[in-house]
């Protein structure tokens, strides 16, 4: 055999002032790539922890939300449902008077603010109430429409 620095058996010890690392280095070339793929796949599980618990957290507000939207819906069909029994009441007649009167300051017309329109006949009937005896009388009223006008007759204006 020739001498060479290499040693002639390859299983002899390595020398003393070697670390362990650079054994690992020498006898596993292979083991690199393999802790890459190891700290690849310990971020991967890392990452998928953190974002499951962010879901988690998303559905715990989301169920919150929803929650509070029923509670409010309910309370909004109670509200409704008032306010339909409130429309229902004040829809009736006498509540309408009431309410005619006391707000718009309307009133029933009287006998005198009544006029009788009779068909086919061109003038009206206008009831009048006497004083004494507070029987009903009719008078002839002239055509109080702007078509019933002839022109022989003035226009007022109105307002005066």
């Amino acid at each position: 055999m020739a001498i060479s620095d290499k040693p002639a058996n390859r299983r002899t010890a390595a020398p003393y002032n070697t670390d362990i690392g650079e054994l690992f280095v020498r006898r596993f070339n292979v083991v690199s790539i393999y802790v890459v793929v190891l700290l690849l796949l310990a971020a991967a599980i890392v990452w998928s922890g953190i974002k499951t618990a962010e879901a988690v957290q998303q559905y715990h507000q989301d169920y919150k939300t929803l929650q509070d939207m029923k509670k409010q819906e309910r309370k909004l069909q109670i509200e409704h449902q008032r306010l339909l029994i409130e429309q229902q009441t004040f829809s009736a007649t006498p509540q309408i008077a009431s309410r005619a009167v006391a707000e718009l300051g309307m009133y029933s017309p009287t006998l005198k603010d009544k006029l009788i329109i009779q068909p086919g006949v061109a003038t009206a009937l206008a009831p009048v109430v006497s004083d004494d005896d507070d029987e009903l009388d009719l008078d002839v009223v002239g055509p109080r429409a702007s078509t019933d006008i002839s022109p022989e007759e003035p226009v007022a204006e109105a307002g005066q």
